[in-house]
């Protein structure tokens, strides 16, 4: 598949509702269901002192907009590997995403190895991960 083929025939929503439920699961994963335990795990504790949330306020925009570009182009060379292996349908997009997962999660988990980061914590990112990318390869798979 050509890059010029895939840009005259991607379907752009379907990559940016795949890039904005990625960010938006992402929210949700480090937010209300595993925040304490990745914190713990990174060794990341709250702002206490004014001067420290303040500049915690300060960075977070930049961050998430960073994030958010990061997701939107995932999910839009996720959508050339869907286009180049033919996937339409969600059980397609399913296996798709777990092995496009594997390509992001073995370099995260070799990484943390070296870190010496906990193994809880290296589930809960890695599960993020590859959560995020099934969903988005099933969005793209099946949104023609």
């Amino acid at each position: 598949m050509l890059l010029n083929e895939f840009f005259h025939h991607a379907n752009w929503l379907a990559i940016i509702v795949a890039g904005l439920a990625y960010f938006v699961l992402g929210a949700l994963w480090y937010s209300a269901l595993f925040q304490k335990p990745w914190m713990a795990g990174h060794g990341i504790s709250r702002p206490t002192s004014d001067d420290e949330k303040a500049k915690m306020k300060k960075q977070m925009p930049a961050m998430f907009s960073i994030t958010l570009l990061m997701n939107l182009a995932m999910a839009m060379i996720i959508g050339m590997c869907v286009m180049s292996f033919g996937s339409v349908k969600c059980v397609a997009g399913i296996k798709l995403g777990l092995a496009l997962s594997g390509v992001a999660v073995i370099p995260m988990v070799m990484s943390y190895l070296y870190l010496m980061k906990p193994v809880k914590v290296w589930i809960i990112d890695a599960a993020y991960h590859i959560v995020s990318i099934v969903l988005m390869t099933i969005i793209l798979s099946v949104w023609h």
